[in-house]
């Protein structure tokens, strides 16, 4: 399935776009935000991978520190530490300098996930660093991915139902190779994202596979999956998801079961990067607002009553955002 993609062009086209993207931020600011940069460019994808790099520089950090004199163990320090981690999310500040390497990483891997997911995801279960390949790490990291995300979820199902916390990089090959072969799915019309990425700096399928690939035969043997929908206008009587958009299409999975199930608490299942990102996205950077539309929503008894207070103190959310998309998701689980 591997696909002979054009690397050098590649690369030399996120070292571009990145530039044009940098510069129209860095040009009249010293350094960018966490808000900053989930607002920086319209393929938000490229946003969230920012993100995510970030915030996993950040853990690694973390889990360096260690002392013959203090017990970094103990739970009243994890407790603390994972406060302060929390704290600094909303206090993200990047210089240019240490932005870049994130940014390029995050344009390419967008690249990839939208023009070839196969060699995306494979090289995802490649991790250098370690011959196994975490279920946990795999469940974190499809918070990120927003575009052909279903084969991911599909993987993830395959890892599951083989009883696996954790699995060799062999494996997971094999089990993505299964997937892969079984995805019913037509393959995903790449045409929209050409012009968007085309809107900063002119983009061609030549440009990813080279001037001599059949480019039209490649998207069929690699078959990328459909990019993510939006979700539905927040309706009086139904809280709809982008999970939603999908049931019809799709064979359930244990992940979508998993994912599906009935929680009792928006608070306790939102991950300390959702919360960051709701925070600033949706309440307007105000934690107090947020904690009181959360303490509101987790007592509310129907879909009604959500879809009301939503619809009267939110009217201005941008119903096909990502994050509004999160957000309803985890709604629609508790009222379920």
């Amino acid at each position: 399935m591997e696909n002979n993609l054009n690397n050098r062009g590649i690369e030399e086209y996120c070292d571009r776009f990145c530039e044009i993207v940098a510069s129209q931020h860095f040009n009249n600011n010293q350094t960018i935000s966490g808000k900053e940069i989930l607002e920086l460019q319209e393929i938000r994808q490229i946003n969230l991978f920012v993100i995510k790099y970030l915030l996993s520089e950040w853990t690694k950090e973390v889990t360096k520190l260690k002392s013959p004199y203090f017990n970094y163990d103990a739970p009243e320090a994890k407790t603390a530490l994972k406060e302060f981690m929390n704290i600094l999310s909303r206090h993200i500040s990047v210089e240019k300098e240490y932005f870049m390497p994130l940014l390029k990483q995050a344009t390419r891997d967008t690249l990839l996930l939208i023009f070839s997911p196969y060699d995306y995801y494979m090289h995802l279960i490649h991790d250098p660093e370690n011959q196994e390949l975490s279920l946990k790490e795999l469940k974190r990291m499809s918070k990120y991915v927003k575009i052909n995300n279903n084969l991911l979820q599909a993987l993830i199902g395959k890892i599951e139902e083989q009883g696996y916390q954790r699995i060799s990089e062999e494996k997971a090959g094999k089990l993505l190779n299964e997937v892969f072969q079984n995805i019913q799915e037509s393959p995903a019309d790449t045409d929209e994202y050409l012009e968007v990425f085309s809107r900063t700096l002119p983009l061609t399928e030549a440009i990813i596979y080279g001037e001599s690939s059949k480019t039209n035969e490649v998207a069929q043997q690699k078959k990328p999956l459909p990019k993510e929908k939006p979700v539905n206008e927040i309706a009086e009587d139904s809280v709809s998801t982008i999970n939603d958009k999908h049931s019809a299409e799709q064979k359930p999975t244990i992940a979508d079961s998993h994912r599906n199930r009935k929680i009792e608490s928006i608070r306790k299942h939102i991950s300390i990067n959702q919360r960051f990102m709701f925070i600033n996205t949706l309440f307007y950077g105000d934690e107090e607002t947020y904690n009181r539309a959360i303490d509101y929503l987790d007592n509310c008894e129907d879909k009604r009553s959500a879809s009301l207070y939503l619809a009267s103190e939110y009217p201005e959310w941008d119903k096909e955002s990502e994050e509004v998309g999160e957000f309803m998701e985890l709604l629609e689980k508790r009222l379920a």
